[in-house]
């Protein structure tokens, strides 16, 4: 039914995502959910390879990354993966646990298609291919300006996530909106996303592209282990994607290619044999890998000096390369940092500042690892605001 223009909308929803959806999943008030894609749910269709890594056994605090580390524990601890779960069986939709605790559903767009199906069903008015353009404050309510004219509203949850994925529609709108807003932004940066080498170091990956490697990855005092990728751009896979949280532009990383073995010790203790230094680790490491670390330093235990020896133990145990960019927000999982969270109370993600005026997701600066946690985030924030807008 159309409404009036002066008639005011309970809450607006903008962003029809994963953190979107859900709010207006979880609660039962007539409310307005706009979303300027044809239609919601793009992100969550193809997350995890398709197959939606929703959650993770073991989410905690420590599991994500922000300026006010502690700021996600509340809502966190108000929804659990086991809620998520308990939703799922309830829908007769099946998942199932893969390593490191990470729960994924058998089809990503059957979890799009929940999310939707039970926000309508809570009284919400979904309007696709509608844009914001812009939103401000009047007589204490919200005024969202539109591709589809002026909408009025009491409360407003800004769930449109951050700049990751902008093939889908991603955009800066949070955090524009924010500062129009008056509100503060931390800095903003790709992650969960691969590393691009130097010219000096790129062909040498290049050469490797596709080889998969167990490594140690340290940066600065953090360190991660865990399944490394050669690309033709630098080196990614899962140990460097969680890295890429911890990597800032100009800083060096470490790589120990293997980890399980201490390359100098044992290139020491065959030093007399008269096979080059590839062969002898060939049992440990992928020949073509150690061929293209050592270059130049792959040569005959039995003909190497001493500093040789040491190079090429370096280059294995501790390999230092300065990564010049990540691969760029079109190959980043996430968006690391957002609209600064002190700005927010962390049981019900309303602003301080701004009585009614909601942030939840991608959007705020909590950033979660790889593995289900961000998807995770999305569910407990949405959740924190629902419980808060259902008792307005």
């Amino acid at each position: 039914m159309a409404k009036s223009a002066d008639f005011v909308w309970h809450s607006i929803i903008i962003g029809g995502g994963a953190a979107g959806l859900f709010c207006a999943a979880s609660y039962r008030t007539p409310k307005l959910l706009l979303e300027h894609n044809p239609r919601t749910g793009l992100k969550v269709s193809v997350s995890g390879g398709g197959k939606c890594n929703f959650s993770n056994t073991s989410v905690s605090e420590r599991n994500y990354i922000g300026r006010h580390k502690h700021f996600a524990q509340p809502a966190l601890a108000a929804w659990k993966p086991q809620d998520f779960i308990r939703l799922l069986e309830e829908e007769h939709i099946p998942f199932e646990e893969k390593e490191n605790g990470q729960l994924f559903a058998r089809s990503a767009p059957e979890i799009a298609a929940l999310l939707e199906r039970r926000a309508r069903q809570n009284n919400t008015d979904i309007r696709c291919n509608s844009e914001v353009l812009q939103v401000s404050t009047e007589n204490h309510l919200f005024h969202i300006q539109t591709s589809q004219g002026i909408l009025r509203a009491a409360h407003i949850v800004i769930a449109t996530g951050g700049l990751s994925y902008p093939e889908l529609g991603a955009s800066g709108f949070a955090f524009r909106t924010a500062r129009e807003l008056g509100l503060q932004c931390t800095t903003l940066r790709p992650a969960l996303v691969g590393l691009r080498a130097a010219a000096n170091w790129r062909g040498i990956f290049r050469q490797l592209a596709g080889i998969s490697l167990e490594a140690e990855i340290r940066i600065g005092k953090h360190k991660e282990r865990g399944p490394i990728l050669f690309t033709h751009e630098g080196i990614s896979g899962p140990a460097i994607l969680q890295s890429s949280l911890y990597w800032r532009e100009g800083e060096s990383i470490q790589i120990n290619f293997l980890p399980v073995l201490d390359v100098r010790k044992f290139l020491q203790e065959n030093k007399n044999q008269p096979v080059c230094f590839s062969k002898l680790l060939s049992a440990h490491i992928n020949v073509k890998a150690v061929k293209a670390l050592l270059a130049e330093y792959d040569v005959r235990a039995c003909d190497a000096k001493r500093n040789t020896l040491q190079e090429a133990a370096q280059r294995l145990n501790y390999f230092s390369f300065t990564p010049i960019s990540t691969a760029g927000y079109t190959r980043a999982e996430v968006t690391a940092g957002g609209v600064d969270t002190a700005q927010f109370c962390p049981h019900t993600l309303e602003c301080k500042t701004l009585p009614g005026l909601f942030y939840i997701g991608e959007a705020l600066d909590v950033t979660g690892r790889l593995g289900g946690y961000n998807l995770h985030w999305a569910w407990a924030s949405a959740a924190a605001a629902a419980r808060a807008l259902a008792k307005q």
